[in-house]
């Protein structure tokens, strides 16, 4: 990591969470499984995502604000899809074997096709495989359960 992604990943690191913030997420009866893969360019914050839940097939762009290997390794993540946007909390933690980043995710607020949504899961998070010069946060896949309120 250069001095300049990581001073850049400090500033995005954002105000600490709350206790509420940090509980593990409602799923409610019913919930079924989600995926949802994300691909970010080396170091950068913002990627691509698709979505697959209820039936729901999604994809657009997806934008963190903070960093899953800042010191605070959490991180909100909006998803900007063709059919509504998600706003996700992201729990990170550094690990010694691969998947060298690990968390929890739940959602925090869901509209259009989304809306309603409520639930959450776990996500490893993985270089794209280029060396020298990746990001250990290039491939993310977050699964979990989710249902509708």
């Amino acid at each position: 990591m250069t001095g300049l992604s990581m001073v850049a990943a400090l500033l995005l690191a954002g105000p600490p969470l709350t206790p509420a913030d940090r509980a593990p997420p409602v799923v409610p009866a019913g919930a079924q499984r989600a995926e949802i893969q994300l691909r970010f360019p080396p170091w950068q914050f913002t990627g691509t995502f698709t979505f697959s839940a209820h039936g729901l097939e999604d994809r657009g762009v997806a934008r963190d604000l903070g960093s899953v290997v800042g010191p605070q390794k959490d991180v909100e993540r909006l998803l900007e899809g063709e059919r509504g946007t998600l706003r996700l909390l992201l729990r990170a933690e550094g690990r010694s074997s691969f998947p060298y980043i690990f968390g929890f995710w739940q959602v925090k607020e869901a509209t259009g096709a989304y809306a309603g949504l409520q639930g959450g899961g776990t996500f490893t998070a993985t270089d794209g495989g280029v060396g020298k010069g990746g990001s250990p946060f290039e491939i993310q896949t977050l699964l979990g359960r989710l249902g509708r309120r």
